[in-house]
């Protein structure tokens, strides 16, 4: 079986994963829902109805529309910035995050279908979901027009949040943990997304039902079609906005858990253990490469019955199947990220890496307000964010590689090959002082504070934690992944400087670095054989 049918099997049987838990979880939510409900309503009496538990089955069956379209437009790269300076957008202007994020995200037709798609799957899950659990013959109950569009203001709604906040980008976790306990610590968000977002639909929904309702005189059988139903019918329609809200949420919360697990690339004893590894390296995928890169890490790092797939990558005397293909994928992230970074910062000006691809326009911070002053900027930050656990796995399987050669090539591909260790090293510094100097000039920029509608929606969405935006006084903008991934990057430099030792200051001599001069490069390394970073 090829390496891609071998992938799309694993994807299918996550996907089977997902709505297994899923069905779980829903089936959880449904027995509350419906005992949270009064005594004597038909809710709570549905129970011990198996008419009633059919009708929320087929309330699950429509969710997993949604579920498969949020499968199509899962990633684990967040979509590139917009900047448009004459209409004054940067990267994080919410114009330009909703046209980036909500419609045309990578600037591809097949996007543009699948966030349609999403869209479409959310509102008629959201309208069938809506006529199955309202009360059948009620005359309390909700007319068919105030229902579907009630039903398309909240599919609508879940939609573009889902996709504006990222949540469709995976965030992959430091720890794996079991799948329990991960979507324990979700089960708070969960239910409080399935209060707010009904709640939140129901005037956009009454004003849009009121301008579409007709104004000529209507007789008392179609006014039945646009009537509400007073309050029993508004709380009916709540409630059950509120099942199908929560049958959404975890189905999102479900696929980011299984699909940010680690896939074991290959078997100890498989004959050609690195061939899988390379291959899924390649893949169109973001998805799968990120999978390569996290099994990649985990075995330089000396994962448990990983012993085998690690001595194959140094079996070949050549390193052409296995550690020159590896060190050339990673080298050009790290490089690629040190580029665009340099490019940004006004004291690294054109020393942006030289032998990258990457260009981009130098301009400097704007000093009022802390805000990106040019598409530079948008584009070292979303480098910064977006390709934060490539980086953390590229960092970790350069080091652990490096180190690991150290006894386990018999062959001398790490010192007779380019690249090499000169180079491993030579990256990890940069990436040092790059992220070093970053932080020192972020933090030197004054901050302007959040505006009234972001800290309502900071709350809205952080669990009413308003946060540091709730300060009035100017603060620090310091990127948190900055921060964490210059401990990986120190974290990563003292493995190899406590494996070779003082080898390593004649090697950074003779090669350029990539930020800075050659004198700046040897002080950083004194620093980290001193054990003073």
């Amino acid at each position: 079986m090829g390496t891609d049918a071998v992938i799309q099997e694993c994807s299918q049987w996550k996907l089977l994963g997902v709505a297994v838990w899923h069905l779980g979880l829903y089936l959880l939510g449904a027995t509350v829902w419906r005992a949270a409900a009064p005594p004597w309503s038909p809710h709570f009496l549905g129970l011990f109805s198996f008419r009633a538990w059919l009708l929320s089955l087929l309330v699950y069956a429509c969710s997993l529309l949604v579920l498969y379209t949020q499968r199509q437009v899962l990633t684990t790269l967040d979509v590139p910035p917009l900047y448009v300076s004459r209409l004054g957008w940067s990267g994080k202007s919410w114009p330009s995050l909703l046209i980036t994020r909500c419609i045309m995200r990578r600037r591809k037709l097949r996007d543009v279908l699948d966030v349609a798609l999403f869209y479409a799957a959310c509102c008629c899950s959201a309208c069938a979901g809506l006529y199955l659990l309202q009360p059948a013959g009620d005359s309390s109950s909700a007319g068919l027009q105030p229902l579907l569009v009630y039903g398309t203001v909240l599919g609508l709604l879940y939609g573009v949040g889902y996709l504006i906040r990222g949540k469709n980008v995976l965030s992959f976790p430091i720890l794996q943990r079991h799948r329990y306990f991960r979507m324990k610590q979700r089960m708070r968000a969960l239910v409080k997304s399935s209060l707010v977002l009904p709640t939140m639909a129901l005037l956009p929904a009454a004003l849009l039902s009121a301008l579409l309702a007709p104004a000529v005189a209507m007789s008392q059988r179609q006014q039945q079609r646009y009537d509400w139903g007073g309050v029993a019918g508004v709380l009916g329609l709540w409630r059950a906005g509120l099942l199908a809200c929560y049958a959404w949420a975890a189905g999102g919360h479900m696929l980011e858990v299984v699909f940010t697990e680690r896939v074991i690339m290959a078997a100890d004893d498989d004959p050609q253990p690195t061939a899988p590894l390379l291959a899924a390296l390649q893949h169109q995928d973001p998805i799968v490469q990120d999978w390569s890169l996290m099994d990649l890490a985990a075995v330089a790092e000396g994962a448990p019955g990983a012993r085998a797939r690690l001595a194959a990558i140094f079996a070949d005397e050549t390193g052409a199947n296995g550690w020159l293909p590896i060190s050339r994928y990673c080298l050009t992230e790290l490089r690629d990220f040190v580029a665009v970074l340099a490019a940004a910062l006004p004291s690294l000006q054109g020393a942006a890496a030289a032998g990258s691809g990457v260009k981009w326009n130098a301009l400097q911070l704007s000093a009022a307000g802390g805000k990106p002053a040019s598409s530079a900027q948008d584009a070292a930050l979303w480098h910064l964010q977006a390709r934060y656990c490539r980086l953390v796995w590229c960092m970790r399987a350069l080091s652990g590689l490096a180190s690991a050669a150290f006894t386990a090539d018999r062959y001398g591909v790490l010192h007779f090959s380019v690249p090499g260790l000169a180079d491993v090293l030579v990256a990890q510094l940069g990436v040092v002082a790059v992220l070093s100097a970053f932080i020192r000039h972020s933090s030197s920029i004054p901050v302007r504070p959040a505006s009234a509608t972001a800290r309502l929606l900071q709350r809205l969405t952080s669990g009413g934690r308003g946060g540091a935006c709730t300060n009035g006084g100017p603060q620090q903008h310091v990127d948190a992944a900055a921060c964490a991934l210059l401990d990986t990057a120190k974290t990563c430099t003292y493995r190899l400087t406590n494996t070779y030792g003082q080898v390593l200051a004649s090697v950074v001599v003779k090669y350029k670095p990539l930020v800075g001069t050659v004198g700046e490069a040897q002080a950083l390394l004194e620093s980290f054989l001193a054990h003073q970073q």
